[in-house]
């Protein structure tokens, strides 16, 4: 890529950090402009000129604008020589949407929720919410089952997506030591140096959580 992208987030986004893993991961450079979501920051004016759904992360490269965590991460991929994240072959490329979709459409949605209702005051989490996160979680459980990954026998920007959304609730609702294979599979992906990212985001994100609940 000609021009340095530039990345607009916050590290307690587990989104955010999913792009930043996949960057690193990539080896692709990014220029990082922190959005501080407890500052409100995303709802300033500055930040809705660059992505009018107030929402993190977006990255601006070569005058356009992309604002979803899974397009990013997409774009990314295909920009970069290492194709080992997001193959083209059509079938696993398949594979890899199902889970990215699936996060998109369910992990994250179930996340978004408890976390919205957690900083808007509620402490019992909503226990229809939490039956949901154990059936997205039985599913995983046997997806990987079939294989070591949750798209096969290597890791790809699928595990790294449903990583940082179950790391992320895993500080509010910790129930991975109940499901085995899901248990292993976050420790393999906590071994990644680029990883890091994600263990620094939820320090930050735990501060936060802490000073809402100091008891």
């Amino acid at each position: 890529m000609e021009n340095k992208p530039i990345l607009y987030g916050d590290e307690v986004s587990p989104p955010v950090r999913f792009v930043m893993i996949t960057a690193a991961i990539l080896k692709t450079d990014l220029e990082f402009r922190q959005i501080d979501l407890f500052k409100a920051e995303n709802k300033s004016d500055f930040f809705t000129k660059i992505n009018p759904l107030q929402k993190v992360p977006a990255l601006a490269v070569g005058g356009e604008t992309i604002c979803d965590s899974h397009a990013i991460t997409m774009y990314l991929c295909q920009e970069s020589e290492d194709q080992n994240l997001y193959p083209e072959d059509a079938m696993l490329r398949a594979k890899i949407n199902e889970m990215i979709f699936f996060n998109s459409g369910t992990l994250f949605t179930i996340d978004s929720s408890i976390y919205g209702d957690y900083f808007a005051g509620k402490r019992q989490i909503n226990k229809e919410l939490v039956g949901k996160w154990h059936s997205a979680l039985n599913y995983m459980e046997a997806k990987l089952d079939q294989n070591p990954w949750l798209s096969g026998d290597k890791m790809r920007l699928s595990d790294i997506c449903c990583a940082t959304t179950i790391s992320t609730l895993e500080c509010l609702l910790p129930v991975l030591g109940t499901y085995v294979k899901l248990n292993n599979w976050m420790k393999k992906i906590e071994e990644l140096p680029a990883f890091q990212i994600n263990k620094d985001g939820l320090k930050r994100l735990k501060s936060f959580i802490d000073m809402m609940n100091p008891n």
